[in-house]
């Protein structure tokens, strides 16, 4: 009998018509053919139809509490940190990696978080060490004159704001000192003159110094302090933490990971997105899904054609190409029912 032969052949063209149209020019016709094919198919299907909000739970949930990680981890990317800090490009000023715009969007956006500086402010008033410290640099700037301290914080980011604020602070103790001269006060109570003023400036920094201190003043010494920045190398700021330091921290981020990925916490904040990300799309069909997150046909056909003949070619070169072709067609014209019809 000769279908064995004609099986064979048969297989064997097949082969060899899929490794033409994998290679070479034809490749283009291919991708642009499936994509066009699977872009009109995702026209008439939604994203509810083809994925079940519980399965992507269950794989979400998966991969960040119960996936077991490489413990190796954290070294690695503390190893790739450090490699990163020895590149030459770190000599590039700050100010060219990120744009001031962007940082005055940003410094916009944290002044309206009026709520949040009330509470960090508060924490650092009622904070007994934070208080001591205060106190001491309060007794250093009274002994101080006042145009020397002024003149070095003109040179210090944020310092005009700060010296400022503390002029407004001191001027109040001071003038609650009656029938003293200000100058024998600070000489004579200086003790007592910084103790009054860390309480002072401490308490001022409560809900008070959040309501009399203008968003357009801490608008104007964050970006003082950008300004500052912008101008210095990326490798000055980078060079503030040493590469040990640098394995420690991703060591220790790593294990606070772990300790999140276990919470029932994370469990309700993957589930939420989850919902949230269905509640919102679930009714998209696939193709207006692909766009609002940026992928239109175009760009399918280009990352296709970016990595596509790059790897086949690769494969093709070691042989495996056409072993995966062969080994992906040769089971049905072997089958039984193959050479039945063949027969």
């Amino acid at each position: 009998m000769s279908e064995p032969g004609l099986a064979q052949r048969l297989l064997d063209a097949h082969v060899a018509h899929e490794m033409a149209a994998l290679r070479g020019v034809r490749f283009l016709d291919l991708v642009t053919g499936e994509i066009d094919f699977a872009l009109r198919s995702a026209a008439e299907l939604t994203l509810d139809q083809v994925m079940p909000r519980e399965l992507i739970k269950e794989v979400a949930l998966k991969y960040v509490s119960s996936f077991r990680l490489p413990g190796a981890i954290p070294e690695v990317a503390g190893a790739l940190a450090t490699r990163l800090k020895a590149h030459p490009a770190n000599e590039t000023p700050l100010g060219e990696v990120v744009s001031r715009p962007r940082i005055d969007e940003l410094v916009e956006a944290l002044v309206e978080m009026r709520t949040l500086r009330r509470e960090l402010l508060r924490s650092l008033a009622d904070n007994s060490g934070i208080q001591a410290g205060v106190g001491t640099v309060v007794r250093g700037t009274a002994r101080g004159a006042l145009d020397t301290g002024r003149r070095l914080a003109d040179n210090v980011p944020g310092g005009s704001f700060g010296f400022s604020l503390a002029e407004r602070v001191a001027g109040r103790v001071a003038g609650s000192v009656r029938g003293t001269q200000v100058g024998a006060a600070v000489d004579q109570n200086a003790r007592e003159l910084a103790e009054r003023g860390a309480g002072a400036l401490l308490g001022y920094l409560t809900d008070t110094a959040a309501s009399s201190v203008t968003d357009d003043e801490v608008h104007a010494a964050l970006l003082e302090i950008w300004d500052a920045l912008a101008t210095r190398p990326v490798r000055e700021i980078a060079d503030l933490i040493d590469d040990e330091q640098l394995v420690a921290l991703f060591v220790g981020l790593y294990q606070v990971w772990l300790d999140i990925r276990d919470s029932d916490y994370l469990r309700a904040l993957v589930d939420t997105g989850v919902d949230f990300f269905f509640d919102t799309y679930g009714g998209f069909t696939l193709d207006r899904l692909l766009e609002e997150w940026g992928l239109g046909r175009d760009d399918l056909i280009e990352e296709a054609l970016r990595f596509g003949p790059p790897v086949i070619e690769a494969l093709a070169e070691a042989g495996v190409l056409e072993q995966l072709v062969r080994r992906r067609l040769a089971s049905f014209y072997e089958s039984a029912e193959a050479r039945a019809l063949l027969g």
